[in-house]
């Protein structure tokens, strides 16, 4: 770190000389500079509100002084309160876990109730942000879906996700189909939808979607296990699909030209769909089923290599998602609907604030801040770029 930055220097002179032990004198104008970062004791401030009652001279009516706008009716301050929620929320810690962690290192006092307590009122503090999110996806040129098993009580949800170039937002439900996709993209989406096969996106326009490469190569891979005709079928769309990623990598790092790969890619199409159709009565019925599914959404094939900013992947969605495996690898999911809606709202803040490189101690405090003043809490939508390095536009 720069001299100026630094917080406390001392500087040390040897008095004799090493050799000879005479004295020295002087400055070295370069010193050798080792630099040593320390946390310091951390502790709670705690303030006390003296709320005075008096009783009035005329009437004998008693009033007692209430608390400054800001202040909570509670024990725990805003930033207390977020940290609270960072560790059960972002870093997946447990609620006996976090109550350590407080003691240990703030020494602060927290009962169990009072973090479930927290947790609530931290959901509610980003609840208007979380909606406007929400909306700002929905209206994005693209958007990539997922979701992964979950637990709410003793019933089986699934954890959704969409996540486009600068917000992704998440949802808990106790199902996995068709209208949770459309809860999320709401009713007026009209960008390319970008997913696995899961029937749930099914009703979403082909033309308008991409199927994820990845899956597909799972998918040959299933093909070839099954031997025979099913084998050689899935090993011709596999190395089909190589040849695809190979030319796809070098349209990305710049080194083959769009019009080119178009070009390349027409009978990469025409093979990949013939290969389909003799899938189709290739006497292995796992298989037949697969290219009879694949063939019907064939367009959703090929729309990355038409449209620009389209991957052929959804490993944007299953990145996005993979916090939450494992959320639910650690705590088997949630208790109740007031959990799953703590998950929705941390996730969605965590993730997006990810993408924006935005700190989220310091949102989690102004949104909870925000609400003690009766404020709307700061937006999660990405800002408009006032400086050039700044990564966060409209």
């Amino acid at each position: 770190m720069p001299v100026t930055d630094v917080d406390k220097v001392r500087v040390l002179k040897p008095e004799n000389c090493a050799r000879c032990a005479q004295p020295l004198i002087g400055d070295d104008p370069l010193p050798y500079r080792h630099q040593v970062v320390e946390i310091p004791p951390l502790r709670p401030v705690v303030t006390e509100y003296q709320l005075h009652r008096l009783t009035c001279l005329c009437c004998g009516e008693t009033t007692q002084a209430a608390l400054p706008l800001g202040v909570p009716t509670g024990v725990v301050g805003p930033r207390a309160q977020a940290v609270a929620a960072l560790c059960t929320g972002a870093y997946r810690l447990s609620k006996r876990t976090t109550q350590r962690v407080l003691e240990d290192l703030f020494g602060l006092s927290v009962s169990l109730g009072t973090l479930s307590n927290l947790e609530a009122a931290t959901t509610e503090a980003v609840a208007a942000p979380l909606e406007a999110a929400r909306t700002y996806v929905q209206a994005q040129s693209s958007a990539h879906l997922d979701e992964t098993s979950w637990r709410e009580g003793s019933q089986r949800a699934w954890l959704w996700v969409a996540a486009t170039t600068w917000v992704t937002v998440f949802l808990v439900r106790l199902s996995r189909g068709g209208e949770v996709a459309r809860e999320l993209l709401g009713q007026t989406f009209s960008g390319i939808l970008v997913t696995d096969r899961w029937s749930a996106y099914n009703w979403y326009p082909v033309r308008w979607r991409q199927l994820c490469w990845a899956h597909l190569l799972r998918d040959f891979e299933a093909m070839i296990s099954r031997g025979g005709k099913s084998q050689e079928i899935g090993e011709a769309l596999k190395s089909q699909a190589h040849q695809m990623f190979h030319w796809w990598h070098r349209v990305r790092d710049g080194t083959l030209s769009r019009s080119s790969f178009r070009s390349y890619m027409s009978p990469v199409r025409r093979q990949v769909e013939q290969l389909l159709e003799a899938g189709v009565t290739c006497g292995v019925s796992k298989t037949e089923g697969m290219c009879r599914d694949m063939l019907k959404r064939r367009q959703a094939l090929w729309t990355f290599v038409h449209l620009e900013g389209v991957e052929p992947t959804n490993n944007t969605g299953e990145r996005a998602i993979r916090p939450g495996v494992l959320w639910r690898k650690g705590s088997f999911g949630t208790h109740s609907p007031q959990g799953s809606r703590f998950v929705e709202s941390m996730m969605t803040v965590v993730g997006t604030l990810k993408q924006q490189q935005r700190n989220v101690l310091d949102y989690l405090t102004a949104a909870c801040e925000a609400t003690l003043r009766d404020e709307p809490a700061p937006s999660l939508l990405p800002r408009s770029r006032k400086d050039p390095s700044d990564p966060m536009v409209v």
